[in-house]
């Protein structure tokens, strides 16, 4: 494209210094009495680039294949209500909350001043945020894990609480869209998703990544395999839901 906006601005000087250059006649002392009006410089880089179009077939185009951003980095997309404990022993209720699960973080917006902030994770101890029917969803920071320092850094939703406590990871995946290049995968749009695990937490502070399964669970309370697989089966738990987890570890708590 260089090459051809080079040659037309090397054109248009050539014909500049042949006008200088060429005997005045009758028709050119009326133009200079009634000159024309000078084109801008805009104005022929515009109709410059025009012609190039036509001639070239380089014009260039906005990309409209973009569809914009798919998901929300929050675990709940509204301003909902909610309590936090804080480090200090003080706690904040009814106050407006959003869980960034993507970077970890927590919201609080501030309704006099009209903004929001993000709370130093080193000042919460929990916090529990409402959803639209009016359930409560208690996330809680654990320190001195033991293993994976990344899961120190964020919040656990507390399924279950006791000796041991069954814990879930909320997190947000983000991907940018992928339609450009000959090797693309044809996704037009950014994207959040959602990417949950679970953890037992055992009383030393080590996490053991659990599977939603009878078989992942037994092998995780291997000492007690027995009593906790004849409890699954009265129950006929079939781990479908997070809360037979919840339920296995506060039975086996309970041995």
């Amino acid at each position: 494209m260089k090459q051809v906006i080079t040659t037309a601005s090397l054109l248009l000087m050539v014909l500049t210094v042949w006008a200088q250059t060429t005997p005045k006649g009758k028709d050119d002392k009326q133009k200079e009495t009634n000159p024309e009006p000078v084109e801008s410089a805009e104005a022929f880089r515009v109709r410059n680039m025009m012609l190039l179009s036509t001639d070239n077939n380089i014009m260039p185009t906005v990309d409209t294949r973009y569809e914009g951003l798919q998901g929300t980095p929050y675990f709940i997309p509204n301003w909902s209500r909610g309590q936090v404990d804080l480090t200090n022993g003080t706690h904040q209720t009814n106050v407006p909350l959003k869980f960034d699960a993507h970077r970890q973080s927590l919201l609080i917006l501030r309704e006099k001043m009209r903004d929001s902030i993000i709370v130093n994770p080193n000042q919460i101890k929990a916090f529990t945020i409402m959803d639209a029917d009016g359930n409560g969803y208690l996330f809680k920071r654990y320190t001195g894990l033991t293993g994976d320092k990344q899961l120190s850094e964020g919040y656990f939703m507390v399924l279950y609480e006791g000796k041991n406590a069954m814990l879930k990871r909320v997190n947000k995946l983000f991907k940018k869209a992928d339609f450009k290049g000959g090797y693309s995968a044809d996704i037009r749009y950014d994207s959040y998703t959602d990417d949950v695990s679970f953890y037992l937490l055992r009383p030393d502070k080590s996490l053991v990544k659990l599977k939603k399964s009878k078989k992942a669970v037994l092998d995780a309370l291997s000492d007690k395999k027995a009593d906790v697989a004849r409890f699954i089966d009265e129950k006929k738990l079939d781990f479908k839901s997070e809360y037979d987890l919840a339920q296995v570890v506060q039975y086996y708590d309970s041995l």
